[in-house]
């Protein structure tokens, strides 16, 4: 083990911090870890760094004593290895799917890659070899462009990453195999190029730019293909966004327009009713005037729950649900919704009680059309729950029912729609069905400004 030295040491550290460093940073401004990322990512981080050391040890100090083709394809195997590795380490710190851990490993190679084509072979290996025998300059150099160019990708890339809301590509089978290419093909014309940098030899005597050059324009490419797609994705979620408003304000106005001729409908009832009421006696009068009362009291419903928003939504699916005999009940301290915008209250509320409006609506038994709205806060958290009757078998995709209804389009973005305005506040939905109970969790993180301005006006 004579011929390594602090340099291959250095060198292969340095590849593999940067790498995960560069996942970690794209992973991090796309999504939130999951659970097992509070331990994995230390522990990783690691097991990665002592399976550098020991490749350094044995395999690299080995490459130089002996040469071949099969040396070289030890090296190769060890980065494929080295590489499939962090893409399930990724995959298993955040909440991901397959196909996007390894379309966001793709690019963190090729922005750790940049770096290294810029530092360690057109500087340190080419125009100033001297850098090399001064290791702590080197180092330092290497530490400044890296947060330098990291820096950069994270003023371009930062806001079309979360913008995504976490998802770019479910996990089919045409998503997974188109990701695993673009990881592949990136990965081998790295490998392609660096060999023509050192022109097919081990060491760096005579090192060819036009490998570099190359290097360098595919992983830009790489990088500039993904910033399209963000965009492109980005672009496609708001237009489906605006038809879906648009969509929302179309039924809207139809519930509007049933709720005024059910009202004009009661109303000429009404009309003739008190008319009969001068020709019955005074006690049937009394019994009348109460059977009035009770049919005209759900139109009178006064909702207060804290947010004028919130009350509208209710008093208007309120008046719904008596017209269906459904039996909705409500608990709810919507004093808290208010860090939130009108129009994201109307579509989280909204669509859940749509939904479950027109899931108990199908039940010929009343007892079964019964709907429950709970809003608290728990903590430093908001918790929404909407509960209704359920009985037939629900199946789920990407943590989502699948909708039965024709128009998918609409019906199925609800769910999703509904789901980016909770990841868009920083929080979570969460769907389920059990004893005959489909139930609807959200739960949303209260900004901290706003927990202090709220406990200042409790105080006054």
């Amino acid at each position: 083990m004579m011929g390594i030295s602090a340099l291959d040491v250095f060198e292969e550290l340095r590849f593999i911090w940067e790498l995960l460093l560069a996942e970690i940073l794209y992973a991090a401004c796309f999504t939130k870890k999951r659970k097992t990322g509070k331990w994995l990512l230390p522990v990783g981080w690691l097991v990665f760094s002592l399976s550098a050391g020991i490749y350094v040890t044995y395999v690299l100090d080995l490459t130089k004593q002996v040469s071949g083709i099969w040396i070289n394809a030890v090296n190769i195997l060890w980065y494929v290895l080295l590489s499939a590795g962090t893409i399930l380490y990724i995959y298993y710190s955040f909440d991901l799917s397959k196909a996007d851990a390894m379309f966001l490993c793709a690019g963190a190679y090729s922005l750790q890659h940049i770096e290294y084509v810029i530092i360690n072979e057109v500087i340190a290996r080419g125009v100033c070899k001297i850098l090399l025998e001064r290791l702590w300059d080197y180092g330092l150099m290497c530490i400044f462009t890296t947060a330098l160019f990291y820096f950069i990708f994270y003023k371009v890339f930062h806001q079309k990453l979360k913008d995504s809301g976490g998802r770019l590509f479910e996990d089919n089978p045409s998503n997974i195999a188109f990701c695993g290419m673009l990881f592949s093909i990136v990965y081998l014309a790295t490998f392609m190029c660096q060999a023509i940098f050192v022109s097919n030899s081990n060491t760096y005597d005579h090192v060819n730019y036009q490998g570099a050059t190359v290097d360098f324009l595919i992983c830009i490419l790489l990088l500039w293909v993904q910033h399209g797609i963000l965009q492109i994705r980005n672009i496609n979620q708001e237009k489906e966004i605006v038809e879906h408003l648009l969509y929302e304000r179309k039924r809207q106005y139809e519930l509007s327009r049933e709720n005024i001729e059910t009202i004009n409908h009661k109303c000429h009832d009404l009309k003739h009713q008190i008319r009969a009421l001068e020709h019955v006696s005074e006690g049937e009068r009394s019994d009348y005037i109460r059977e009035l009362e009770d049919a005209i009291g759900i139109y009178d419903a006064v909702v207060e729950t804290g947010n004028e928003v919130v009350n509208t939504i209710i008093s208007e699916k309120t008046l719904i649900c008596g017209r269906r005999d459904i039996r909705l009940s409500c608990i709810v301290d919507a004093s808290h919704l208010d860090f939130m915008s009108t129009l994201d209250i109307y579509a989280l509320l909204g669509n859940a009680l749509d939904n479950a409006i027109e899931n108990v609506s199908k039940y010929q038994d009343t007892d079964k059309r019964i709907i429950s709205l709970t809003i608290r806060a728990v903590g430093d958290f908001l918790s929404i729950q909407i509960n209704n009757y359920c009985e037939e078998k629900v199946a789920f995709a990407d943590g989502l029912p699948i909708t039965t209804k024709r128009n998918k389009d609409y019906h199925g973005f609800g769910m999703k729609s509904m789901r980016h305005i909770a990841k868009k506040y920083g929080g979570s939905m969460a769907t389920s069905v059990a004893d005959n109970m489909f139930t609807l969790q959200i739960l949303l993180p209260m900004p901290a400004e706003f927990l202090r301005l709220y406990k200042e006006a409790e105080h006054r």
